[in-house]
């Protein structure tokens, strides 16, 4: 290679000579260079030198790599692609004069950009494949010295040096800079505009700052339809320094101009500045970032004279079709943000496209024209699936809010009102269920009393078939399926709370069955017709809709057709092959409900009617009187201490065939609405049946449920697979009545029974606490002819022990005890019961020595207390060796040791024998 293969010694000789001719030329020309390093190129050495890099790449056809480190304090910048060229040189020895060609894409491949190193260095080398050179402020001072010249300020890139020096391994060129300042804020201004330069300069791929690396990959973004446009993913990635980051931009060209937004949905920058490709000073409020090709002026901060910043436009409605309707919305440049005339153009001319192209999200997904698009605030996703279909012209629920309503008016979009809307619906055919879902999704829409003003000619479908327009005059059902002829009610498909925030008033079943209409309409019916003309029908479907609506009793009048033909009410007639006919008597007074009328209202619904299948009940809150028709009320009434607050009972109970009750017990037990009459003990249906309903002879309430094992002995159970359901119509240890007295204490005096003494001594206590709580009176209890005393046998002859010091003197053969605990007012009316002497009364006590005179503080006295778990009583005490009584009665006198006794409130106490040792 040629010492000097650029020709650098003529390129000097010829500016020396410039200069010795024309002194002032010099002085120009340095005046020249600091002025384009102190205005025009300050700030802009890296995007300069990447400008070049990305020239040399893109003209050696390769993905451009720029490498930038510092040595000392030299600023090292390589870049691979198309290395110096002898007209690059010259171009660089030259002010305002580029080798760039205007045509290829280039930006300023050694242009007079390269100035821009002269803000940071004095000498300035440039190192290449081809060869190198260098500039240097000092040698052209010399350099010019030498040629007779005295001047106080030389420029220093325009005299060049030939240098020996090959550029770093792997790189085409390299410009070393002798840097006059520290390169820390240098290195730290690159780092800060690296990611933007590699997303500018296609041609470069790659910056590597110190270290750190800064990497644009593109690849192919979202399809365009036009093909005059296309789309691309720019993604950044900056890794080193035991750091990483990445920013991907979607990128949308047409012609000459590229916009750019986060492809993440990052948030816009406040304000950016247009790039042509490399940044301007031009400021621009646009929230997307543009990069055109607009020609600048030489030091490429401002548009040239002969640019149309307007036709940098094109793209931007490309770009914003690629996006969520959300973000374009927020894409779109507002004028009163403007920072500039140029600003302002480019903004005019970009909503000149969006007025004027199909760009406005709509709700059914496809392109609206603003100027044909309406918007309705607060419009859902759900809303806009349904009215997509009759809605073409209605914006996407992204942007269907509030705050967007001004950028879409300015666009020429129209407010669609909630009237509007529904004088839109009007005529449209639809299925209930889709009216249905469109009341649903429509309610969040409904707030206040101005939406509701507003919906006031919403259409509603009806039950009969036909739509209404408002809510006036109908009223909505639970689940009604038909349609009533007394009630004008919405289509229950296409019911919705929304309907009756509009006005429309709620009816439940219970409310419909109720309706004083209806009365009136079976009440015209006449009972020597052939039929109800489907009324019966008809009302049976309203029940069908709740099963748990309350149905009025007047509807149990209700003329339905028997198996003869005739018209009878409800509640005189059974459904055929009902249970209850066969446990009834054979001259009962029901009739049977015809096969069609059970095929067309259902056995179910006839039920409720009053139609008897089953047992029917009566029913009614807060009765004041036994007026309701049942068997022995008025005895029953006459049990109860007040009116019941709720009457439930089981009818007909009088017409069961005596030998049919276990039948007919079993169909009571197992209907789940009478279970739990007969567990109500105190309740018409369980007491009637304790007195009158018979089972083997007995009545039920002479048996125990076989659960009852407190009873166990006393009361037979009942066989009966359901007797444990029965409970409230059977015996229990608490007698209710005298005759239930009179049944225990008998049962307890037969001999033929193995009844313990626990067993006796409770009932004993429960039947005495009936009689102490007033429910039973002694006298009307009749006396049994046996006891049983406390050795379970049964006797005619026996006391009734009432102090419990006796138990230790009357034999257990003789002895009856009230209760667990012995007190002598219960043993008083036990005895009273039984008619049988009290312990004390038969059997006159007394101590036969006088012992010893002691306290309750006395240990014995202290442990018999502990013993009998009572407190320390107060009285006087006497102890004994041993304790004997003498116990006289009416014709026999014996002496009995005990172990304490009581006898005109002094204590005696045996003392316990003390063991030795």
């Amino acid at each position: 290679m040629s010492a000097d293969p650029f020709g650098t010694a003529a390129l000097r000789s010829s500016t020396l000579d410039g200069w010795v001719a024309s002194p002032t030329r010099l002085a120009e020309d340095a005046a020249a260079e600091a002025d384009l390093v102190t205005v025009g190129y300050r700030d802009r050495l890296l995007t300069e030198l990447a400008a070049n890099a990305a020239d040399a790449a893109a003209a050696a056809g390769i993905a451009g790599e720029l490498s930038i480190w510092v040595d000392g304090d030299e600023l090292h910048v390589a870049n691979t692609g198309e290395p110096l060229t002898v007209e690059g040189v010259r171009s660089l020895a030259a002010l305002r004069v580029s080798a760039k060609t205007p045509t290829g894409g280039q930006i300023g491949r050694f242009g007079v950009g390269f100035t821009a190193t002269a803000t940071v260095a004095d000498r300035v080398e440039v190192r290449s494949r081809t060869g190198s050179i260098v500039f240097d402020r000092a040698q052209t001072v010399e350099a010019v010295r030498e040629a007779g010249l005295s001047v106080d300020t030389v420029p220093v890139l325009r005299l060049v040096w030939p240098s020996k020096v090959e550029p770093a391994e792997g790189f085409d060129t390299e410009v070393v800079l002798s840097l006059r300042e520290p390169s820390g804020p240098l290195i730290e201004a690159m780092l800060a505009q690296a990611p933007d330069l590699v997303v500018e300069l296609a041609a470069l791929q790659r910056i590597t700052v110190g270290g750190v690396e800064i990497e644009a990959e593109r690849s192919a973004g979202p399809e365009v339809d036009d093909d005059e446009a296309s789309s691309a993913i720019v993604t950044v990635s900056v890794s080193g320094a035991g750091s990483s980051s990445t920013q991907r931009w979607l990128e949308v060209t047409r012609g000459g101009t590229r916009w750019l937004v986060d492809a993440d949905g990052g948030r816009t920058p406040d304000h950016d500045v247009l790039r042509a490709p490399t940044p301007t000073d031009i400021e621009l409020s646009l929230p997307c970032r543009c990069i055109t090709d607009l020609a600048l002026t030489p030091d490429r901060r401002h548009l040239h004279p002969r640019a149309e910043i307007r036709d940098a436009a094109a793209g931007y409605v490309d770009l914003l079709l690629l996006l969520d309707p959300v973000r374009r919305l927020q894409l779109v440049p507002e004028l009163h943000l403007a920072r500039n005339r140029d600003d302002v153009r480019l903004i005019e001319a970009v909503r000149e496209q969006l007025r004027d192209t199909a760009w406005l999200p709509g709700a059914d997904g496809e392109a609206l024209l603003p100027s044909r698009s309406v918007v309705l605030i607060g419009l859902t996703d759900r809303l806009a699936e349904i009215l997509a279909e009759h809605f073409a012209d209605l914006v996407h629920p992204d942007i269907s809010f509030a705050q967007h309503l001004p950028t879409m008016g300015r666009l020429g979009v129209e407010e669609l009102g909630l009237a509007a809307l529904a004088e839109r619906l009007g005529g449209l055919q639809h299925e209930p269920s889709w009216w249905h879902d469109l009341y649903e999704a429509l309610a969040p829409l409904v707030s206040t009393g101005r939406e509701v003003e507003e919906l006031g000619a919403l259409p509603i479908p009806r039950s009969d078939g036909r739509m209404s327009v408002g809510v006036r005059g109908l009223f909505v059902s639970d689940r009604i399926a038909t349609p009533m002829r007394w009630i004008p009610t919405v289509h229950p498909d296409a019911r919705h709370s929304l309907l009756e925030r509009l006005g429309v008033q709620e009816l439940s079943v219970t409310d419909a069955l109720a309706d004083p209409a209806l009365r009136v309409l079976i009440e015209d019916i006449d009972p020597e017709g052939a039929g109800d003309d489907g009324l019966a029908a008809e009302i049976c479907a309203v029940l069908r809709a709740d099963p748990d609506a309350a149905v009025p009793t007047w509807l149990a009048t209700l003329p339905l057709l028997d198996t003869d033909g005739e018209l009878r009410p409800a509640d005189e007639l059974l459904l055929p092959d009902s249970p209850l006919l066969s446990v009834l008597v054979d001259d009962h007074p029901f009739g049977v409900v015809d096969d069609e009328v059970v095929s067309e209202c259902g056995a179910g619904e006839l039920r409720r009617l009053g139609v008897g299948w089953g047992f029917l009940t009566v029913d009614d809150e807060l009765p004041v009187a036994p007026d309701h028709d049942l068997p022995d009320e008025e005895d029953w009434w006459d049990t109860l201490p007040d009116a019941p607050e709720r009457l439930a009972a089981v009818r007909d109970l009088d017409l069961i065939d005596d030998r049919s009750w276990s039948e007919a017990l079993t169909m009571m037990a197992t209907d789940e609405d009478i279970a739990p009459l007969l567990a109500d003990r105190d309740g018409y249906t369980s007491w009637w049946l304790r007195r009158h309903a018979e089972v083997d002879g007995l009545l039920l309430g002479e048996y125990r449920a076989p659960s009852d094992e407190i009873l166990a002995g006393i009361i037979d159970p009942l066989d009966h697979p359901h007797a444990d359901a029965l409970v409230g119509a059977l015996a229990r240890l608490e007698p209710d009545t005298a005759v239930d007295a009179d049944l225990l204490l008998t049962r307890l005096g037969d001999p033929e029974r193995d009844i313990s003494a626990g067993a006796a001594v409770m009932v004993h206590a429960a039947v005495v606490a009936a009689c102490r709580r007033g429910v039973i009176d002694p006298a009307d209890v009749e006396v049994p002819e046996r006891v049983r005393t406390i050795a379970g046998i049964v006797t005619e002859r026996a006391v009734v022990v009432d102090q419990p010091w006796f138990l230790q003197a009357v034999p257990d053969l003789e002895a009856v005890l009230a209760g667990p605990t012995i007190t002598p007012a219960d043993a008083e009316v036990l005895a009273t019961l039984l008619d049988l002497p009290l312990g004390s009364e038969e059997y006159t006590a007394t101590v036969r020595d006088p012992g010893d005179t002691a306290t309750w503080a006395h240990p014995e006295a202290v442990r018999f207390g502990a013993e009998r778990g009572v407190e320390v009583p107060r009285g006087q005490v006497r102890l004994h060796d041993e304790l004997w009584i003498s116990l006289r009665s009416a014709d026999s006198r014996r002496d009995i040791r005990v172990r304490w006794w009581v006898e005109d409130g002094v204590t005696h106490l045996e003392l316990r024998a003390t063991s030795t040792s």
